[in-house]
């Protein structure tokens, strides 16, 4: 078992079951052994690319969407484009 299963463990025999978020969030971001946080996970010398990093035009025609539904909906003074996914920003970036 690796260090960040046997802090995982720990918690569980001294509090009981963790949520899948708790859990999900020591996997992706515990600040030693986190995924995130041991390497970088995209790009070509990383475990995936993302369409980002592909082209800039995913990003782009995002933007356009997001600029037609705006319209669409009689430019409402406040509109809310969230990303959520992982990455590193260049989504919300390109678009």
């Amino acid at each position: 078992m690796n260090d960040l299963g046997k802090i995982l463990t720990a918690k569980i025999e001294k509090t009981g079951p963790i949520s899948l978020y708790e859990f999900m969030k020591a996997a992706l971001g515990h600040p030693e052994y986190g995924y995130y946080s041991r390497q970088e996970p995209f790009g070509e010398q990383g475990d995936f690319i993302t369409a980002p990093e592909i082209s800039q035009m995913f990003g782009e025609l995002i933007g356009l969407w997001a600029v037609d539904v705006w319209f669409k909906l009689t430019r409402p003074e406040k509109f809310h484009l969230v990303e959520l996914g992982p990455g590193n920003g260049s989504l919300m970036a390109d678009a």
